[in-house]
């Protein structure tokens, strides 16, 4: 495998995911929008609603602090973590959705793929410079948005309360797991995209990966899983065997041709 030839196609295809507005403007904006808007939210909850929340969910009192900020901080932390954690989750998914089926179906909408084709390129070159491209850009802008929003919400609780909440480790073991959904999400739509004829076809089919995400925040509140240390280890290890399973199947059903 020629690393060359694999790093020109993932160039060539960042590229042309960041030369179209109607691509990369929902991608980014939204997450970006969340990061900003989502820590408001916390602190505004956690200011009128922690209280009387935090009873109900039994919350563990955090050591060292005031009695009169138990609850706010406890409910902050919680709130943080295990209601809006899970949405920063579907980024890695939804971002290498929209990059991954524009790079491999809209090959067939742009009429480029013939021009790829005809290059001096095998397809383990062809598919490995894909994924990279979807996997590199994903990666980049989930890291910036939980920092974003990691650190809006301890400029939050520092100013409100005196203590950092993130990040913690259960918060640093979600930002790890986010490559593995992304590569999951990728290898899905290489699977789909051998299957359907554009864009349209192959992202509404793998946005149903963020259905079992989004689960996550109701399963926390009503108790039927912890998300701590121990969750999101056996979530990467889970992942990792889905990762492996998914990218193999997605090798051997990807033929070059698939995108003419």
């Amino acid at each position: 495998m020629d690393s060359r030839n694999v790093f020109a196609v993932a160039a060539k295809d960042i590229k042309e995911t960041f030369s179209s507005i109607s691509i990369y403007g929902p991608m980014m904006g939204i997450p970006l929008f969340f990061s900003i808007v989502l820590p408001i939210l916390t602190i505004y909850v956690t200011m009128y609603a922690a209280p009387s929340i935090a009873v109900k969910l039994a919350l563990l009192p955090v050591a060292n602090l005031p009695a009169n900020t138990l609850n706010k901080v406890s409910f902050m932390s919680f709130f943080s973590l295990n209601v809006l954690g899970p949405i920063f989750l579907t980024i890695p998914i939804l971002t290498a959705t929209v990059i991954a089926a524009d790079s491999f179906s809209g090959e067939k909408e742009r009429k480029t793929s013939e021009a790829l084709l005809s290059t001096p390129i095998s397809k383990s070159e062809l598919l490995t410079g894909k994924i990279l491209a979807s996997l590199i850009p994903t990666i980049l802008l989930t890291v910036g948005v939980f920092a974003i929003y990691g650190s809006i919400i301890d400029i939050l609780s520092h100013g409100s309360f005196g203590v950092y909440i993130l990040p913690n480790a259960e918060w640093l073991l979600m930002l790890a797991s986010s490559p593995f959904f992304a590569a999951a999400a990728i290898g899905v739509v290489v699977i789909i995209s051998a299957h359907v004829r554009g864009v349209k076809e192959a992202q509404q089919i793998s946005s149903l990966l963020v259905l079992p995400v989004i689960l996550l925040p109701f399963a926390a509140i009503t108790g039927f899983a912890d998300i701590n240390v121990s969750f999101f280890e056996y979530l990467i290890l889970a992942l990792v065997l889905i990762d492996i399973a998914v990218i193999a199947l997605s090798v051997r059903s990807f033929r070059k041709e698939a995108i003419l």
